[in-house]
């Protein structure tokens, strides 16, 4: 175990109710679970807000979480520039009661790293820095507007900072190791983000049993995502315009909630063709979500940003081969065993990748069984020794000068 104070910084938001019960996001509760595992005295400090409206969320009361530093949410410019000083007084509170703080590079209106980056001289914790999100980065074909392209070098230059005086740095691919530190390998770990559960994997026989039973020659697709640009919903259906023309015998069932969903919905009504387009709305996340994948032959990761799609374990899982853009996050966790990549940012490229693999239907079979064997080793708890044991060597045992 873990045994000084360690508080994790985060945006994640904590709701009180009337009678002081603590709630928030199900699959959050999932993680902090786990490091309650390995941590002897845990805390957080994160946005609280008091409410009654507690649905779709999971209660926290239980767990053994030993000190809330509340935090005020950001909901707008004028809220940041308000809770700016109060937020900052917090996490000062919250550094003098650490001797371990863990925070990351994400979160709106920027990450709580930012606080704690000209805290570090002055107090005497252990920093544990976690990139695991680039939502910031110009993405593949993204306008650069002067707002976009100031949030992209100040989050880089700041978070270079606090890496540098972070004790261990835990990044989610490669790509961001390198980004950020280049050839510096000091107590660092390169560990991919993993939300599935044991419980959810498929077997190979039932892999092999479901590919057997298929009534239907019809290529099967599924797009499952948060309905917006960066997530490359125009070049998903730009392909599937262009593969309609073909004649491609072809479903793609599009899944999820964004700004793009209306638009989506439309495309879906118009496109009754040889390639049928349909549409659902998003599932939460566990035994429905797994069932809606495992019914596919395929599944459609056309990012735009650097960010790595969790969601390719997901499909993993359940013996689900995937066709995603070619961007590092995705080739971290991806091979020629188990997924088809193509070109970031382009229909043409996604639609021929498509074709082939209607044209070649046996690979669904044995790449899905390649990305299963991958996600035998990639669970959510597996994660977490990972990151107990990297911790462990790396930070300074209790007692001990901070390094």
């Amino acid at each position: 175990m873990i045994d000084d104070p360690y508080i994790l910084f985060t945006r994640i938001p904590v709701v009180i109710n009337e009678q002081g019960e603590r709630f928030t996001d199900p699959l959050w509760v999932k993680d902090i679970e786990l490091h309650l595992s390995y941590i002897e005295h845990f805390g957080l400090c994160c946005p609280v807000e008091k409410s009654q409206h507690v649905e779709g969320l999971q209660s926290i009361s239980h767990l053994n979480i030993k000190w809330l530093h509340a935090l005020k949410k950001d909901h707008g410019l004028a809220s940041v520039l308000k809770n700016f000083l109060p937020n900052f007084i917090t996490v000062i509170n919250a550094c003098k009661q650490a001797k371990v703080v863990h925070s990351d590079g994400a979160g709106w209106a920027f990450p709580l790293s930012f606080y704690l980056l000209p805290l570090k001289p002055l107090f005497r914790f252990q920093w544990v820095v976690v990139i695991e999100s680039s939502f910031w980065m110009l993405g593949h074909g993204e306008a650069r507007t002067p707002r976009k392209i100031i949030e992209h070098h100040v989050h880089t230059f700041v978070l270079k900072r606090c890496l540098r005086l972070a004790n261990a740095r835990i990044f989610t691919q490669s790509f961001y190791k390198e980004y950020f530190l280049g050839s510096d390998n000091r107590h660092t770990l390169i560990n991919p983000a993993s939300w599935l559960d044991q419980t959810f994997m498929a077997t190979p026989e039932a892999v092999r049993k479901r590919y057997e039973g298929r009534r239907s020659r019809t290529l099967n697709l599924l797009y499952p995502s948060r309905l917006v640009m960066d997530k490359g919903v125009m070049v998903v259906l730009e392909a599937i315009e262009q593969l309609e023309v073909e004649g491609v015998d072809v479903t793609l069932t599009i899944m999820g909630e964004g700004d793009l969903k209306a638009h989506c919905l439309r495309f879906a009504t118009e496109h009754r063709g040889a390639v049928a387009v349909r549409f659902m709305s998003a599932v939460d996340y566990g035994k429905d979500f797994f069932t809606i994948i495992a019914q596919h032959d395929w599944l459609l990761v056309p990012t735009l940003k650097q960010e790595q799609p969790r969601i390719i374990f997901d499909a993993f899982s359940q013996g689900v081969p995937v066709i995603g853009s070619d961007t590092c996050g995705v080739l971290d966790i991806t091979s020629k065993h188990n997924a088809l990549t193509f070109e970031t940012g382009n229909p043409s490229s996604l639609a021929e990748r498509i074709r082939h693999a209607a044209r070649y239907p046996e690979l669904a079979l044995k790449m899905g069984l390649a990305g299963l064997d991958y996600a035998g080793g990639k669970t959510h708890l597996q994660m977490h020794q990972v990151r107990e044991a990297f911790l462990k060597n790396s930070l300074a045992p209790a007692g001990s000068p901070s390094i």
